[in-house]
């Protein structure tokens, strides 16, 4: 699964576009974020339907559309604690997934956290030093079918106590 462990280092949105979307795994199964908020709280993703991660029955792999769903969520934290001098361990401690229908076409999928599930995330970081939460994420082929549900727990820790009193 994904581990993302943050120094003291900070991303803009374009460079980490542009470094995830030539990360080898992502290239190559033909998987791009195609846009993202400057805050992090909203990226969506697209799955180009190619010869390089179809199967034989001509739909995407199952295991091209597990790598488009597995590492957002975590890096979306990531980024946010980071942004807020708080660096965390976030990590992907498991996926549900639950193919719906062959994936025949390109892929859209919209990962989307709200200022809720951040204060939720840092209040329980402040009283146990770890937090974990689910979120539900769908891909979407052209013709709007879900193709694939999905549901991500994340893990995420003070593994280094930062004060989180100062939120």
């Amino acid at each position: 699964m994904s581990k993302v462990k943050v120094g003291n280092r900070k991303y803009s949105p374009k460079l980490l576009r542009k470094v995830m979307n030539f990360f080898p795994p992502l290239l190559v199964n033909r998987i791009k974020i195609v846009e993202n908020d400057s805050d992090f709280m909203n990226l969506k993703v697209e799955v180009k339907y190619s010869w390089l991660n179809k199967n034989l029955q001509k739909a995407i792999f199952g295991g091209t559309i597990f790598s488009a769903i597995d590492p957002y969520y975590a890096v979306m934290y990531w980024q946010i604690f980071s942004t807020k001098g708080i660096p965390m361990e976030v990590w992907i401690k498991k996926v549900e997934i639950r193919y719906r229908k062959a994936a025949t076409s390109n892929l859209k999928i919209a990962f989307s956290l709200t200022e809720n599930d951040i204060e939720n995330a840092i209040m329980n970081l402040k009283i146990e030093g770890k937090y974990e939460v689910w979120h539900v994420v769908n891909a979407i082929d052209e013709s709007q079918e879900v193709c694939t549900e999905a549901r991500v727990l994340l893990h995420i820790r003070n593994s280094k106590k930062h004060n989180l009193n100062i939120f």
